[in-house]
């Protein structure tokens, strides 16, 4: 199941530990991400970046994939899904219809 980034890094703030995020780029990338958080027993961040959306086919394959993966995988840890340095509004919102449970707009080509 995917959680929010903000109550998973709350917790970690309130706790004193860090949470990783991992860029995702392939179906090996997002099994050995969430198997190495589970073994370890430590939250996982998935990072998707624009060419990875590309690469793996749009946001709702990746969602589905992940969650798919949580599942055959048996994970348990809290795992976030982020869109890393989104390009705008209408970017996130179809990360937010497809299921991600994290966004970021990168805004540092636009003007003040």
């Amino acid at each position: 199941m995917l959680v929010s980034m903000k109550d998973m890094l709350q917790h970690a703030l309130r706790d004193g530990y860090a949470v990783g995020q991992f860029n995702i780029n392939n179906l090996e990338w997002v099994g050995a991400v969430l198997s190495t958080g589970q073994q370890l027993r430590s939250p996982v961040i998935l990072g998707v970046s624009g060419g990875t959306v590309k690469h793996m086919l749009g946001l709702k394959c990746i969602h589905d994939i992940v969650v798919n993966a949580i599942d055959y995988l048996n994970i348990d840890i809290p795992v976030a899904l982020h869109l890393d340095h989104g390009n705008g509004f209408e970017t996130v919102r179809k990360c937010v219809q497809s299921g991600f449970s994290s966004v970021m707009i990168d805004g540092s080509a636009l003007g003040y």
